[in-house]
C-alpha cells in the first residue's frame, strides 16, 4: 500500500513537471512569433506605411520589394503561352521580340560601361535626417561639387545613414510592402529604392495614399526614399544604373539648395487629393485645375441660375395666384355693393292716370314724397305726368315730380301771407315746386 501511494505522488510530480515545460515552451514560441510579427509599439512589419508613431532606427530590417518592368512582364507572359498552340507566324514574331528585346538589353549595358568609362552625370546625396535629396554635377576638375536639384523625400526606419551605393535596377512601377504601389522606381541597395509615394491601387494613378503626401519632408517609409512624382521621374529618367548614391545625416542643413515644400493635397478635395500635383499624366486634374475649377464655377453658376429662376417662377406664380386673389376679393366686393345696391332700388310704376292719393300709394317705397305739379284741367283730372319713366330702377330717396290735372280748383279766401306757392286741398308737401301754377276760379 505505501509502495502504491509512492508510485501515485512521482506520476503526479512528473506529469506536473511535462505541462510546466510545455507551458514555457508555448510562452517562449508565442513571444517569438510575436516579436517576429510585430516591432516594440505592436505594429505589424510588413505594412509599409506607418501611423504617426516615433520611427526607431532599425537598419537590418529586411522588406521585399518587388520591381514590375514592362518588358519582363511580357516576355513572362509569352513564356506562359503554349507554343504548341502557335502559329509559324506567331512563332516568328515572338522570336523577333525576344531579339529585339535582347539587342535593348545590350544597348543599355554598353551604354552603363559607357558611362563607367566616362563618369556618370549626377552624384545624389541624401540628407537623412533632414528628409532631402541634393542631387550634384561635376566642376571644371570633374568633381562632384556643383548643387544641380534639390528634392524634398521621406526616409524610414531602414534608410542608411551613412554610406556610397550605385544604383543596379529601376522599373516603372513596384509593388511595395502592403501592399501599395510605387511608381518610377530605382533601385538603391538590397530593399531600398527611390519612389513616388505610394498608391493603394495597382498602376492606379488617382488612387495616391494623399495623407502620406501631405507628409513628405518627414520620416514616414519604412526604408525607402519617397519623392513626388516629378522628382522620382527626374532620377528614373537623367541618372542612369550605376549612378552614385550617398547617405549622411545633417538636421541642421538640409543641403545647400535647402530643403523645397510640396502642394498639399489632402484639403483640395476631390478630384485633386488622389493624384501627386507634380506627376505628368494627362488625366491629372492638377493640370487642368483651372479649366475644372472655371467649369465648376459654371456650373455652381448655372445652378445658382436655376435656383433663382425657379424661385422667380415661385414667386411670380404666387404674386399671380395673389393678384387673382385679390381681382376675386374686389370683384366679390363689387358684386356685394352692386346686390347691397340693387337691394336699395326700386322699380318706378306707372302712376299716369291715377289720382294724386293712388299715386302717393304707388310711390310709397320712395322715401322722400313726390313733388306735385298741379294744374288745372277740367278735361282731364289725375296725374298727367311723371319725370322718372315707369319700370326703371332707381335707389330709394331719388326725387320724382308728378303733374297732375285737378277739376274746380278754389282758391282759399285767407291764402295767408304771399310764398309765391299755391296749394290744393289736402296738398301740404313742403317740397311742393316754387313754380306750381294753378288758375283762379272766376
Amino acid at each position: 500500500m505505501e509502495e502504491n501511494k509512492k508510485q501515485k505522488v512521482k506520476e503526479i510530480v512528473v506529469a506536473v513537471a511535462v505541462c510546466t515545460a510545455v507551458l514555457v515552451g508555448l510562452l517562449a514560441l508565442s513571444t517569438g512569433m510575436y516579436n517576429y510579427f510585430y516591432d516594440n509599439d505592436g505594429n505589424n512589419k510588413a505594412i509599409e506605411t506607418y501611423s504617426d508613431k516615433q520611427i526607431e532606427d532599425n537598419n537590418d530590417e529586411e522588406m521585399t520589394v518587388e520591381l514590375i518592368d514592362p518588358e519582363t512582364i511580357d516576355e513572362e507572359n509569352n513564356e506562359e503561352e503554349n507554343e504548341e498552340e502557335l502559329t509559324e507566324e506567331e512563332k516568328q514574331q515572338r522570336e523577333e521580340q525576344r531579339k529585339k528585346q535582347e539587342e535593348e538589353r545590350k544597348k543599355k549595358e554598353e551604354e552603363r560601361k559607357k558611362l563607367e568609362a566616362e563618369g556618370y552625370p549626377y552624384w545624389i546625396k541624401v540628407n537623412y535626417s533632414a528628409n532631402t535629396v541634393t542631387v550634384y554635377t561635376k566642376d571644371a576638375d570633374g568633381n562632384y561639387t556643383v548643387p544641380y536639384k534639390a528634392m524634398v523625400c521621406s526616409t524610414g526606419r531602414a534608410t542608411p545613414h551613412s554610406g556610397v551605393y550605385r544604383t543596379p535596377q529601376k522599373a516603372r512601377w513596384g509593388v511595395l510592402i502592403g501592399p501599395v504601389w510605387g511608381q518610377y522606381c530605382t533601385r538603391i541597395t538590397g530593399q531600398i529604392l527611390f519612389h513616388s509615394v505610394p498608391y493603394l491601387k495597382e498602376r492606379d494613378p488617382s488612387s495616391l495614399e494623399y495623407w502620406e503626401y501631405d507628409r513628405l519632408g518627414t520620416q514616414r517609409s519604412m526604408g525607402c526614399i519617397r519623392l513626388t512624382v516629378a522628382d522620382a521621374q527626374w532620377i528614373y529618367n537623367n541618372c542612369p544604373l550605376g549612378t552614385s548614391v550617398e547617405f549622411y545625416s545633417n538636421p541642421s542643413n538640409p543641403g545647400p539648395l535647402g530643403k523645397p515644400g510640396i502642394q498639399p493635397v489632402t484639403a483640395a478635395g476631390d478630384p485633386y487629393k488622389g493624384w501627386d500635383p507634380t506627376d505628368p499624366d494627362p488625366n491629372n486634374p492638377w493640370r487642368h485645375k483651372e479649366e475644372i475649377e472655371r467649369q465648376k464655377r459654371a456650373e455652381e453658376e448655372a445652378r445658382l441660375a436655376k435656383e433663382q429662376a425657379a424661385r422667380q417662377a415661385q414667386e411670380a406664380a404666387a404674386k399671380r395666384a395673389e393678384e387673382e386673389r385679390e381681382r376675386q376679393r374686389k370683384e366679390e366686393e363689387e358684386k356685394k355693393a352692386q346686390e347691397a345696391a340693387e337691394a336699395n332700388k326700386i322699380t318706378v310704376p306707372n302712376v299716369i292716370g291715377m289720382s294724386e292719393s293712388e299715386a302717393r300709394t304707388a310711390l310709397k317705397d320712395f322715401t322722400i314724397p313726390p313733388i306735385i305739379e298741379i294744374h288745372d284741367n277740367t278735361k282731364n283730372e289725375g296725374v298727367v305726368s311723371q319725370s322718372i319713366k315707369a319700370g326703371e330702377r332707381v335707389e330709394k330717396g331719388k326725387t320724382i315730380t308728378l303733374t297732375i290735372n285737378h277739376k274746380n280748383t278754389v282758391p282759399s279766401e285767407d291764402p295767408g301771407p304771399n310764398t309765391g306757392e299755391e296749394t290744393t286741398g289736402g296738398n301740404n308737401n313742403p317740397n311742393e315746386n316754387e313754380n306750381s301754377q294753378s288758375k283762379e276760379n272766376p
